[in-house]
């Protein structure tokens, strides 16, 4: 009987002790080159405030969490200025996880593109940009793609597209260049 108590007590306290170790896990990530994600993996115990600071330590955000479930939350810091920012979770028992990140904000290229419907199953595409190294078109009907190109020059095109045969679903162009850019052009 006393071993089975004895075994019984430090089977307890292995027990707490193993619960006592897990602690929610909290990740900091820098998602893109302005954008932050805080994520739990597990519901916090309590109200969460997530602050973020620069780089002479000036609170450019505070932001409270009540969650009863595993979330992930991100931060869209393209408005603030080039620098070192700092985001620092906490919760009633202390802070959580700290990350420091460097915010700077990519130019996408100025990319103009328009469609013409020219007549029946006829499409004028001009797409213009003096950056671009590379522009890529994919033409749509509906979801299904129908036709991709590369584009050598890249200083812009001017070109007519004729289909045969359309699904009246609606053709769809998508622009994408090299550099980052990526819009779906549609006719008017």
């Amino acid at each position: 009987m006393k071993k089975l108590l004895t075994l019984l007590f430090v089977a307890g306290i292995a027990a707490g002790a193993f619960a006592k170790s897990e602690v929610t896990t909290v990740l900091i990530r820098k998602t893109e080159d302005t954008k932050v994600a805080v994520s739990f993996n597990e519901a916090p115990q309590g109200t969460v405030i997530v602050k973020i600071t620069d780089s002479e330590d000036r609170l450019i955000l505070r932001d409270r969490i009540s969650k009863n479930e595993a979330f992930a939350k991100k931060y869209d810091l393209k408005a603030l200025p080039e620098g070192t920012y700092s985001v620092e979770v906490l919760d009633e028992s202390g802070v959580l996880r700290t990350a420091s990140f460097d915010n700077y904000v990519t130019e996408a290229p100025a990319v103009f593109s328009r469609v013409s419907q020219m007549g029946d199953n006829k499409y004028r595409l001009l797409v213009s940009n003096l950056e671009a190294k590379d522009i890529e078109v994919m033409i749509y009907d509906g979801d299904k793609l129908i036709h991709t190109e590369k584009i050598d020059n890249p200083q812009g095109l001017h070109k007519i597209y004729s289909f045969d045969k359309v699904s009246g679903a609606g053709i769809n162009f998508k622009v994408k260049t090299a550099s980052g850019f990526e819009s779906f052009v549609s006719s008017l």
